[in-house]
């Protein structure tokens, strides 16, 4: 798998997302938010997918998960209970929110 088909897949992905929760999706918030070779985050409309570094443990990232559900005051919530696999990649989708602003971590 090369990150030049991650990347297209991975945007797939999450307009099919998007257009799940909302058919009538107002696509105009779309694009790619990071594109490294640990992670790269993509947005459409309210959705965001998210591929997780390759070396990602699906135990881990469970556990991440199912914390971050349980805690919505405190996180935003997965969309989905468990990653979804692409070329190699553990995926995970989630709303957009705000993103929280590094030199004023206490304002979030």
């Amino acid at each position: 798998m090369t990150r030049d088909l991650l990347l297209p897949d991975l945007t797939a992905h999450a307009r099919r997302m998007a257009h799940t929760r909302a058919p009538a999706c107002p696509c105009a918030s779309t694009g790619t938010l990071a594109h490294r070779p640990d992670a790269t985050v993509v947005r459409h409309a309210d959705t965001v997918a998210k591929a997780h570094p390759p070396d990602t443990s699906p135990a881990q990232l469970a556990l991440r998960l199912a914390a971050a559900a349980r805690r919505p005051d405190v996180f935003l919530t997965p969309l989905g209970p468990a990653p979804a696999a692409l070329h190699g990649r553990l995926v995970t989708f989630w709303p957009y929110g705000t993103p929280v602003d590094p030199d004023d971590p206490d304002a979030a």
